[in-house]
């Protein structure tokens, strides 16, 4: 008969969903951990990476990522045996996890056995995760249109929309050997609301309080949202690139400078879920959030913001940017690209060179005795 779990030996795992505050979330509890870890509560890992790492091995995805099973073997299991060894709360927090198979959870849980375990599961209406999804897929690499992710999105299958995005898909895989109580679903606010509500009920999920923290501080290259037109333009040229930067360069490259550092100081209206599909998740998010209530888990927040409503005003197709205003976004992308291209090296530091060869140095030293 298994031991009853240690108390003590609290672990969270928050496992999305994707685009529902997640970077937000683990960029304040990194901001804050020395603060947290004096109240008990601690991030899994040394670094936030760490995180990205164990999730890409527990979901094996290391051909998307441009990772090897090398060089990632043995994470998953170094951050739980971490969160052994911590006397208190590790949250485990990626959103790459909540898609994971019912075998990959398997072998995740059963690193984690003797721990109190809680599910974290942060959700925002349906029709916002539509757009929000389809972008983030964009920034990817992925050049599919909005018409073709909304078409596979209207279906309700298992799709990798769906795989990341359907509540009860997600806690018949994690939550199934978990008691109710240790089963969080917290409501990401609608919008208008300030970035301290969501954080206010993860802390309440987690279980510290989070109204002690300022979360707000954000790096201004942080998962930056983009306009219809800047993310027309960056599908463009994923369409053109096709597939020759691959993973990591990608993200490093294209994801990061051209589209959040480049694009995303532009602006134009955001792209919108169609109305008629509006109307279907608004069914599903109704019958999924009578089965959350039923299942009896924690709700933090309110159910009914779920529920996705109609935008105001007209909607925009963003397949049909005007092709005028989509060359005049992309020409002003490409000056500012080669304007920071352009730009001089930094000096180096003179008080740094000794440092540095003094380093090179050591290496040198302890590379020639290996070799004796």
């Amino acid at each position: 008969m298994p031991s009853s779990p240690d108390p003590a030996k609290r672990v969270v795992l928050h496992v999305g969903t994707p685009k529902s505050g997640t970077t937000f979330l683990q960029r304040a509890l990194w901001r804050h951990r020395e603060v947290l870890d004096a109240a008990g509560v601690t991030c899994a890992g040394n670094r936030h990476f760490e995180m990205f790492h164990a999730a890409i091995e527990l979901r094996g995805s290391y051909a998307f990522w441009g990772r090897t099973a090398e060089e990632l073997e043995g994470t998953w299991q170094r951050l739980c045996d971490g969160a052994r060894a911590y006397p208190g709360t590790t949250i485990m927090s990626h959103e790459l996890l909540g898609a994971a198979r019912r075998e990959q959870v398997e072998q995740g849980m059963a690193a984690l056995a003797g721990l109190d375990v809680h599910l974290v599961v942060t959700a925002r209406d349906l029709g916002r995760q539509v757009a929000s999804d389809w972008q983030e897929r964009v920034k990817n690499g992925n050049p599919v249109t909005f018409e073709a992710f909304c078409a596979n999105v209207g279906l309700e299958r298992q799709n990798g929309f769906w795989r990341n995005q359907h509540l009860i898909g997600i806690f018949d895989r994690w939550a199934r050997d978990l008691p109710p109580e240790n089963v969080h679903l917290v409501v990401g606010p609608p919008p208008g609301a300030g970035p301290d509500v969501l954080w206010r009920r993860f802390g309440e999920a987690v279980g510290f309080d989070a109204s002690a923290f300022d979360p707000t501080t954000e790096e201004p290259t942080a998962n930056r949202t983009l306009g219809a037109v800047q993310v027309a333009v960056l599908r463009r040229v994923n369409e053109v690139l096709d597939g020759r930067i691959q993973q990591p360069a990608y993200s490093r490259v294209v994801k990061r400078v051209f589209a959040q550092s480049i694009l995303a100081g532009q602006s134009s209206a955001p792209a919108q879920c169609p109305p008629q599909l509006v109307e279907r998740l608004a069914e599903i998010a109704t019958r999924q959030n009578r089965r959350i209530t039923k299942r009896g888990y924690q709700v933090h927040g309110d159910l009914a913001e779920l529920v996705p409503v109609p935008g105001s005003g007209p909607w925009i197709d963003p397949d049909a940017v005007d092709p005028a205003v989509e060359s005049e976004a992309a020409i002003a992308a490409i000056a500012e690209l080669l304007i920071e291209r352009a730009a001089p090296e930094p000096e180096p530091d003179p008080g740094l060179v000794p440092t540095a060869r003094r380093i090179g140095d050591r290496l040198r030293r302890r590379l020639a005795r290996l070799r004796d």
